[in-house]
């Protein structure tokens, strides 16, 4: 992945991407690609993404920095990328900056959007490259992507991939334009 902003998202066949603020599925491929494309970047995701993830893991995401966008923001932020730590701020606008700025000390250039739905939908206009997991289950859930969300993109990669958790998806890498 190379600089610039982009968005990782694994998305059911019914538009769901969550329920219950956790994903309602647990697709070992889909995870590790997860890890792959964004390892060594500085990520943005909402304070509930990131709650859940630090449940699950005890810590924020090891060898990423995220920037977490919530209303209730602690003073001070980061000058410097550190794997593995999160910076709070209020909005988006401040995310990206902010993202954008740590992104230029960071192993991996660029900037990866990770959610949740909110942040998703703030932060499409500007994403230039989506890399999308299309998993082909009907789990029904509470969060979903609007219809027409991918309107603009292109498809650039596809591949299927019959996965070890018996969910069938396909990953795809698109690009705007």
């Amino acid at each position: 992945m190379s600089g610039g902003l982009s968005l990782v998202v694994a998305v059911a066949d019914d538009g769901v991407i969550g329920d219950a603020d956790a994903l309602p599925w647990h697709i070992s491929e889909d995870l590790r690609r997860f890890r792959e494309l964004t390892t060594g970047h500085v990520l943005v995701a909402g304070r509930r993404t990131h709650e859940s993830i630090t449940a699950r893991l005890g810590q924020p995401l090891p060898g990423r920095h995220t920037v977490v966008v919530s209303g209730s923001t602690p003073p001070g932020g980061p000058t410097a990328f550190t794997a593995g730590a999160a910076t709070t701020v209020a909005d988006l606008g401040t995310a990206l900056a902010t993202a954008a700025q740590l992104s230029a000390g960071a192993p991996q250039p660029g900037v990866v959007v990770i959610g949740g739905a909110r942040v998703y939908a703030q932060a499409l206009p500007q994403v230039g490259t989506v890399h999308l997991t299309r998993v082909h289950l009907t789990p029904g859930g509470d969060t979903l992507m609007p219809e027409g969300w991918l309107d603009g993109f292109t498809v650039v990669d596809s591949r299927d991939l019959a996965t070890s958790s018996g969910a069938d998806v396909t990953f795809q890498t698109l690009t705007r334009g």
